[in-house]
């Protein structure tokens, strides 16, 4: 066997390994991904106070994502669980995705920069609360800005505020559950 022949073999099993990562990781986000849809959707049926105001258990799955897929690949988690939620719900380009999906990037951006600034003092429960709380924001400003332009709009914020605290709780310690336990 000569030198060339040694080493186009070590780049083809190279290639094989790379290929078979690359296939687990898009398995693994596949997997989460439909995960965080199911749990979007079993969401759908408790009632709510508000149409758009949700607990947010798909962003457990999401918090759990930044432990095992880059960046990315969470971000595209997040966009195929709204978009397959929003199609399996019949509110796709609804006024409800619209707001869903503002809340999720908007949230998707917020933890994962305080997922990366996390330390002694901030936990996933607390990176699950920031999440909820600037989901809430966002799809509060666009209820303002697109429909409502008034105060009163404002002075639910107190309120959705409590509600994030309860839901990005609750989603939070479903995020330490599944770090510590998968």
């Amino acid at each position: 066997m000569s030198n060339g022949s040694a080493q186009e073999a070590g780049e083809r099993i190279s290639g094989k390994i790379r290929s078979s990562e690359g296939n687990r990781r898009i398995f693994y986000g596949a997997f989460l991904a439909a995960l965080a849809i199911f749990l979007a959707i079993a969401e759908s049926v408790i009632p709510k106070p508000l149409p758009w105001m949700r607990i947010g258990l798909a962003n457990a799955i999401t918090l759990y994502a930044f432990t095992v897929l880059k960046p990315r690949e969470v971000m595209l988690l997040v966009l195929s669980r709204i978009i397959a939620s929003s199609l399996m719900l019949g509110t796709f380009l609804s006024f409800t995705f619209l707001l869903s999906l503002t809340g999720g990037i908007v949230s998707f951006f917020v933890m994962y920069l305080f997922y990366v600034l996390r330390g002694r003092w901030l936990g996933i429960v607390g990176i699950s609360i920031l999440g909820a709380v600037s989901s809430n924001a966002a799809q509060l400003a666009v209820v303002n800005g697109l429909f409502v332009n008034s105060r009163l709009s404002y002075a639910l914020f107190p309120f959705l505020f409590l509600f994030a605290l309860a839901g990005g709780t609750i989603s939070g310690l479903a995020a330490c559950f599944l770090i510590d336990n998968i």
